[in-house]
């Protein structure tokens, strides 16, 4: 299933505020305090946090790190809409409500989304009362609240590109929370193809547990023909594409940075790696991942310790990381 994902809502865009309407947090406390014995408990809890004069800088970022237990996720405030509305929840699988999170938690039998889901050491419920998250009214008619199909659908996935993160026409995936612009998707996607769509990550991972998942040495990855390790390369590319979201390795440094040439011979960057690797250039996974060094190698002698260089050096580590990840090195 493939479908564009519209723009991201604004966090504060259209709540209906009138005291006639009973809002979702209000009935849920009514429910909780009088239903469940665990009540008094409850308002005890909230009340000292309440009273906890905490700093408060650390919950103004657009998206924040949850726990429930042993899950962990992060709550992007610009979908939250209620407990049981808006999938405000990512986790490497797929997107949650918060009353679909806590769910999650094998060890909670009575669980409640507003006491048992922290983020930064308190309780949602001291979130609300801060007013760090705002709870839709029951009228609500947004596309969070909505119940339509498509707009549930819609939540499914992210809502910009999983590899340049920006936002517009996005492809995806059915498999997991994904979404990708066609062309920033390795192989490119037809978007006009009918049916069901993965993305090469999900086609890895179901790959690799079919396969015989024995893990291999450096030296056999690196002597391993392209041709049968295209997916590991594909993702391997992608993810480094992701994590340089300043888009410094992108494109061919000569073109932008002063003297270049002078200093650095053999100039390489991402955008020529992908135009090698489609056009079967490299004939190993050795010859694929020299390149990556060159990009890292360059980086390290024309920016020594500045900013660039530091930059350089997370990359550097991020790719030896997802190399091993990826290939399934021992």
């Amino acid at each position: 299933m493939r479908f564009p994902v519209s723009s991201s809502e604004s966090s504060s865009a259209n709540l209906e505020t009138s005291s006639s309407l009973l809002e979702e947090s209000d009935a849920e406390d009514v429910q909780e305090q009088g239903g469940r014995g665990e009540g008094t408990e409850f308002r005890g809890r909230v009340k000292e946090e309440e009273e906890d004069m905490a700093d408060l800088s650390v919950f103004q970022a657009p998206s924040l790190p949850v726990t429930c237990v042993s899950l962990t996720g992060t709550l992007y405030k610009y979908r939250f809409a209620s407990g049981s509305r808006g999938k405000c929840v990512r986790t490497e699988e797929r997107w949650f409500t918060l009353e679909e999170f806590v769910k999650q938690e094998p060890t909670l039998t009575d669980g409640h989304w507003k006491k048992d889901i922290l983020c930064h050491g308190k309780t949602l419920n001291f979130l609300l009362k801060k007013q760090i998250l705002h709870v839709h009214s029951l009228l609500c008619e947004c596309a969070k609240c909505s119940t339509q199909k498509e707009d549930v659908m819609a939540q499914s996935n992210d809502d910009e590109c999983y590899v340049c993160h920006s936002e517009g026409a996005l492809v995806c995936c059915d498999e997991c929370p994904r979404a990708f612009h066609s062309h920033c998707h390795l192989p490119t996607v037809d978007e006009d193809s009918p049916g069901e769509w993965i993305c090469t990550f999900c086609v890895l991972r179901n790959s690799q547990q079919w396969r015989d998942s024995s893990n291999i040495s450096e030296q056999e990855a690196f002597k391993a023909p392209v041709s049968q390790h295209i997916m590991h390369c594909h993702c391997l590319l992608l993810c480094v594409y992701r994590e340089d979201i300043q888009k410094v390795f992108v494109e061919d440094p000569r073109q932008t940075v002063p003297r270049y040439s002078e200093i650095i011979a053999q100039p390489m960057w991402l955008d020529r790696i992908k135009q090698k690797l489609e056009s079967g250039e490299y004939q190993t996974v050795g010859a694929f991942v020299s390149d990556f060094q060159l990009i890292f190698s360059n980086c390290s002698t024309f920016n020594r310790d500045s900013e660039f260089g530091q930059m350089g050096a997370r990359l550097k580590q991020m790719f030896e990381e997802e190399f091993q990840k990826i290939f399934s090195i021992q």
